[in-house]
């Protein structure tokens, strides 16, 4: 698997994802609507074994009764990769959290997975991590996922719906949303190192590792 695992990082070297801006910005985004309640929905039973190996953190719960005043994430719900409820994005609040749009076959997420396993180990209960898998095969997010011994939770989105709602023209984009659940910035690209992640959670979230 890890040998699997760096020669996708090395075909970071001569592939790319869906081009994009590479600067960060800052853009708030308006979510409508009240969330869903929590549910699980039904995995591939033949997931299981994958799921076990990843060992992801459950993915949260969520804030029941979110203010609807505060612009935020959009209300859209997505299931759980690993373990843990249905995810309604508007709803996760509470804590600062950062958002990382990533897919198994996008080779810049794939140079940048270490960088983001390494900072939401180091940061776990001071700022939430939450990746949003997108147009993937599940067992291909999981295998990575364990490759890289990143066990913060993530969220399924299959038909890539996040690209309308939060602007995205492809993988990886990372949002920083604040405990009331605004997004305060944005990094469109893959996160070149450690030291640039840590200068953007100081900027946008005042969070030093």
């Amino acid at each position: 698997m890890r040998i699997l695992v760096a020669a996708l990082v090395g075909a970071f070297l001569i592939a790319g994802c869906s081009p994009g801006p590479s600067a960060s910005e800052t853009k708030d985004i308006a979510g409508a609507g009240a969330p869903s309640p929590a549910v699980t929905t039904s995995k591939d039973p033949d997931l299981a074994p994958l799921i076990e190996r990843a060992g992801l953190e459950p993915c949260p719960l969520g804030d029941d009764d979110p203010d609807a005043a505060i612009p935020g994430l959009p209300s859209v719900t997505f299931r759980c990769l690993g373990d843990g409820p249905d995810v309604n994005l508007s709803a996760v609040r509470g804590t600062p959290l950062v958002i990382n749009v990533w897919a198994s076959w996008c080779p810049p997420c794939i140079a940048e997975m270490p960088i983001l396993a390494s900072a939401a180990a180091d940061l776990e209960g001071q700022v939430q991590f939450l990746g949003v898998d997108i147009e993937d095969r599940d067992s291909a997010a999981l295998m990575m996922m364990e490759g890289f011994d990143a066990d913060f939770p993530s969220v399924v989105d299959k038909k890539g719906e996040i690209r309308r709602l939060m602007a995205i023209s492809g993988p990886p984009v990372t949002f920083f949303v604040n405990e009331f659940g605004v997004v305060v910035g944005r990094h469109n690209g893959s996160l070149p190192d450690d030291a640039y992640l840590n200068q953007l959670l100081i900027r946008y979230l005042g969070i030093r590792r």
